[in-house]
């Protein structure tokens, strides 16, 4: 069992669903039972590593949120979401006293332990630590006339998954210095432009992240 520093983790809910053709947050969604973004709150609640949890959510959602957050079974914080994801994690990290904190989309509903303990892990060798998977599929470019230009890469590519992991003070420099920022692409990149060394741990197949109706789809193939 991990007995280092306080950990904190930051489940992001301050989505939408329009990328689904839905008016409602597509966190909102059912899963096996219950919403997606309960899947995901229930991972961190029942890690022995992780200490509290803040939830970032929009204000219509505000109510039915921290009702989820009193059945979470340890410390659950509700905090006002910002209109972009900087200004969420940015809102919900301002107070934390963690010395850990780890940033999770709430639209991944199937991360695991295993997961959540190698970003934690990690953290005593680097500043930050991603989970992250090779990319099988070919990459190419797409020029303005829709000209695909295939690329042979010497290094594989990897996709980023969350949660990330960082040191609570690092992240919260990162993101006063760097606010509204468009080169702030996630916060991961945050600590790579101020020079910070950002680690790699292994992700999972079932870790995504539910943007298409065919997500949740699979994610349901996952839970059977």
């Amino acid at each position: 069992m991990y007995k280092g520093k306080r950990v904190a983790a930051v489940v992001l809910a301050a989505g939408s669903g329009s990328r689904m053709g839905l008016p409602e947050n597509k966190v909102c969604l059912m899963l096996d039972g219950r919403q997606i973004i309960a899947h995901a709150l229930a991972a961190f609640a029942g890690h022995s590593y992780v200490d509290e949890l803040v939830l970032a959510v929009r204000e219509e959602e505000r109510a039915e949120m921290e009702v989820l957050a009193a059945e979470q079974g340890k410390p659950c914080r509700v905090v006002l979401g910002g209109t972009t994801r900087q200004a969420s994690v940015c809102a919900a990290i301002r107070d934390l006293k963690s010395e850990i904190v780890l940033v999770h989309d709430g639209a991944r509903p199937l991360v695991r332990e295993a997961c959540i303990a190698a970003c934690v892990e990690a953290l005593d060798r680097y500043d930050g630590a991603i989970p992250v998977l090779p990319m099988e599929e070919q990459v190419c470019r797409v020029g303005e006339k829709r000209q695909a230009k295939p690329e042979v890469l010497r290094q594989p590519l990897y996709g980023a998954q969350t949660p990330q992991g960082f040191h609570t003070k690092i992240l919260q420099r990162c993101h006063a210095r760097y606010q509204d920022d468009p080169a702030a692409t996630d916060d991961s990149r945050l600590l790579e432009l101020e020079g910070y060394k950002v680690g790699a741990v292994r992700g999972a197949p079932e870790n995504i992240k539910i943007t298409t109706p065919l997500d949740l789809l699979v994610a349901e193939a996952y839970l059977a």
